[in-house]
């Protein structure tokens, strides 16, 4: 019959509390303790080196190397985990202890200390009852016998091993992936209908929670916040979905003139921007700046003439920490610009729409005549 939680706890204790240390007990020991507390002793323990030392010291040399310790990337809703795997035989009879690199690697050292002991406590349980190792009332495996091993560790060197964590602050940092239910939930404490992650999975049928959620409030979930993609996330993004998270557009860059504003650099852009004629006015002729920076010319019906000399002009001042390819580009159009005459332009005393003052006759013929 295989020993009980209780039963496997009391052999532990009674090796380094009920009778005197071994001389490899002993030994480990004061490594520890040098490792801890020594002069220099490195804020950063070294983990599988501090795990052999307990092994040794606290769990009858049985852990290793049945078990095997690392850091974990990925552990965010927890500081640590015990779990069994597979062996070369396809039965769960080996161990793994993992650690949360993200909760851990900005607490203090005894933090991760408590909690490589309270990880090994579960694997010597496993080990010790014949992989029966019971999960007690709450189902989480810190029942009686769990809390007498720990209690008596505490005891014995001035640890601090507890049945839970308590860093929440840290865990909600990384639950980064929100949803908020439309439903009436939201109005509901404790959580108004929030979900928070820290992976990308809305919440669904998965949920144990889901059905209870669906029967008493019956809202969907829409995403409101997730974190910036990382730098191989926006490199796997298509071309036209990069571009549109751009932030240092050149749209950015020019802005249309506001009123009085004084500006050493401005650049002189003509540009067709729409006119709204009057009833039966056709738009005049223009000069535009084309998609790649060339100047395209639109003719209207009033006048056939080659000139090309009607125009709307804006200014845009232009900011001096521009690139310079962007410098190059307005100098390139200030001398294009320079080279074709802007006639002035007047405004039809009858209609309105402004023409250029050379054609002015010949818009009052053709359209005011009668």
């Amino acid at each position: 019959m295989p020993l009980t939680d209780e039963d496997a706890a009391l052999l532990a204790i009674s090796t380094f509390c009920e009778s005197p240390l071994s001389q490899d007990q002993e030994a480990a020991k004061a490594s520890i303790h040098s490792i801890l507390h020594g002069e220099g002793a490195d804020p950063f323990v070294d983990i599988h080196e501090l795990f052999g030392l307990y092994n040794v010291l606290y769990f009858r040399s049985l852990l290793l190397p049945q078990v095997e310790v690392l850091w974990s990337p990925r552990l965010t809703l927890c500081a640590g985990i015990c779990e069994l795997t597979k062996d070369n035989e396809g039965k769960y009879r080996r161990i793994r202890l993992k650690l949360s690199e993200p909760l851990l690697k900005f607490r203090p050292r005894e933090d991760t200390v408590d909690t490589l002991l309270h990880e090994a406590i579960h694997a010597y349980f496993f080990i010790t009852t014949s992989w029966q190792h019971s999960r007690g009332d709450d189902g989480t495996g810190h029942g009686v016998g769990f809390q007498l091993l720990a209690d008596s560790i505490n005891n014995h060197a001035s640890y601090a091993i507890t049945v839970y964590h308590t860093f929440h602050d840290e865990v909600d940092s990384y639950r980064t992936h929100v949803w908020q239910c439309d439903g009436p939930c939201r109005q509901t404490p404790p959580y108004f209908g929030l979900v928070k992650r820290s992976m990308n999975r809305a919440p669904g049928k998965s949920d144990t929670w889901w059905d209870k959620h669906q029967t008493d409030c019956g809202g969907s979930y829409v995403k409101i916040a997730e974190p910036e993609l990382t730098k191989q996330q926006l490199k796997n993004l298509s071309s036209k979905a990069r571009a549109g998270r751009q932030k240092n557009k050149i749209d950015s860059w020019v802005a249309p003139k506001a009123e009085n504003v004084s500006s050493p650099e401005k650049a002189r852009v003509t540009t067709s921007p729409p006119i709204s004629p009057s009833p039966g006015t056709v738009e005049g002729r223009t000069l535009t700046l084309g998609a790649h920076g060339g100047l395209k010319r639109r003719m209207d019906p009033i006048s056939e003439t080659n000139s090309a000399t009607q125009s709307v002009s804006r200014e845009y001042p232009l900011p001096g920490n521009l690139p310079r390819s962007v410098k190059r580009q307005k100098r390139e159009l200030d001398e294009r610009l320079t080279s074709i005459t802007i006639n002035s332009q007047v405004e039809c005393p009858i209609c309105g729409i402004t023409v250029v003052e050379e054609n002015i006759n010949e818009h009052l013929d053709e359209l005011h005549s009668s």
